[in-house]
């Protein structure tokens, strides 16, 4: 059974593996912001905006790159079937302090088309879990990410 799964998840772990892994990160980070800019059944423009946005003030990428990447966060998103093989990688290689800026780049997302819909809270509930993200740190990275009113 354990080959089984092995062999079904394969192909996503080898794509990650094939980048650098600090590159492997950034294709994760990406493909989660996609996820959740997915999760309402509504992917509109200042999502996507919004995750372009995000990307090139919190990577240090060029415009070019930042493109390149969210071309295949979307690729990779389409052909996600789990969330394990993304957040185990994070988990091996983040600090604590860097999973908790997932998360509130995550729910940047979510509040970018002004409404937080529950989709969107449950999926970040289920990535906060998966990367260990503390109750008290998954609600401050929402009210740091909540908008102004």
């Amino acid at each position: 059974m354990i080959k089984l799964i092995q062999k079904y998840f394969q192909p996503a772990f080898e794509r990650f593996n094939q980048v650098q892994p600090s590159m492997a990160i950034d294709l994760a980070t990406a493909v989660l912001m996609i996820e959740v800019s997915m999760a309402d059944f509504s992917q509109d423009e200042q999502e996507l905006a919004s995750i372009r946005k995000l990307l090139l003030a919190h990577l240090s990428l060029a415009e070019e790159e930042v493109d390149t990447l969210l071309q295949n966060a979307h690729e990779e998103a389409d052909r996600l079937v789990s969330l394990q093989h993304i957040t185990r990688m994070m988990n091996e290689q983040l600090d604590q302090a860097a999973k908790v800026r997932v998360i509130e780049l995550m729910w940047q997302v979510a509040y970018a088309d002004g409404e937080k819909h529950h989709y969107e809270e449950h999926l970040l509930r289920q990535v906060a879990d998966l990367l260990y993200v503390s109750h008290a740190d998954f609600i401050q990275a929402r009210h740091r990410a909540e908008p102004t009113v």
